[in-house]
């Protein structure tokens, strides 16, 4: 798997401009609210023009629908990178399995190593590492591949936690909004008096549903895709461990074992290859 930038560095930014779009849009929304209140007295019966549903939604939502609308294109990133990266032809690539089996059986022991430490795939790091173990024995080598396919899981799961971060985070922001269109209603009841305009009212009423409606609907993809990647990822892992268990019992007539006293004079370096010179290198 190709490495790439870490999704979580983008949560803290959009968390802070939450913070900062609130505490900057409250005077703005407050004196907006006073000159309609003054308008409102001036003119009691204004005109009402034709607005489409998305401009109202938008300016209904405010900042809060901004951060959703940030989170909602993060999530989409993020969901398309994983639907490229975690799939069966990308972990489990077939001209790998073919050319490393043909070389197997034309018993070219180094040439399907060096072609396992070339591939950058799931299977390659899983299988290479059964490989390097195989001089200790056939069960270090399925342990070791064992280590390594769990190392290479909880990389993949890892990264599915950000659709949960983003599945957790979108009711909760939605919801700050929903709090933050109920005090904007009710200011224009405490500024108004005793009969406030309908229309202001409607206009706080307005940001906090759409706040919540936003929340949910970034939520509800997110908690879905999470749950999906992280089936796919526990398949793949399943599938890569069958194929390597099979390819390392093609891989073990193809190395020499040291003997004991040969063994312990070399230390940690990995036994030859057959079709390899111990001298070589």
């Amino acid at each position: 798997m190709t490495t790439s930038v870490r999704p979580r560095a983008l949560l803290a930014p959009i968390a802070l401009g939450c913070l900062i779009a609130l505490a900057t849009s409250a005077p703005v929304v407050a004196q907006e609210a006073n000159a309609n209140a003054e308008a409102a007295a001036a003119d009691p019966a204004p005109a009402k023009g034709s607005q489409s549903f998305l401009r109202w939604m938008g300016e209904a939502s405010g900042p809060i629908g901004v951060v959703i609308l940030a989170m909602s294109f993060y999530l989409i990133a993020l969901v398309a990178w994983m639907a490229l990266e975690y799939r069966r032809s990308v972990a489990l690539p077939e001209r790998l399995v073919r050319e490393v089996g043909d070389m197997l059986a034309l018993k070219q022991y180094t040439e399907a190593f060096q072609r396992l430490s070339d591939d950058p795939s799931f299977l390659a790091r899983v299988l290479a590492a059964g490989v390097r173990k195989l001089p200790n024995g056939l069960a270090p080598a399925q342990k070791a591949m064992e280590l390594a396919n769990d190392d290479a899981t909880m990389a993949m799961e890892h990264r599915t936690t950000y659709l949960a971060t983003v599945g957790t985070l979108g009711p909760m922001i939605g919801l700050v909004g929903t709090v933050y269109g109920m005090i904007l209603s009710f200011r224009v009841i405490a500024t108004a008096g005793a009969s406030p305009q309908a229309s202001q009212l409607a206009a706080g009423i307005s940001t906090a549903l759409f706040a919540t409606l936003e929340g949910i609907a970034v939520s509800i993809p997110a908690i879905f895709f999470h749950a999906m990647f992280r089936n796919r990822i526990a398949r793949l892992s399943l599938e890569v461990a069958m194929a390597a268990e099979t390819l390392l019992e093609q891989f073990a007539p193809g190395v020499r074992v040291p003997h004991p006293l040969a063994a312990s004079a070399l230390g940690p370096q990995r036994a030859p290859l057959a079709g390899t010179s111990p001298n070589n290198g």
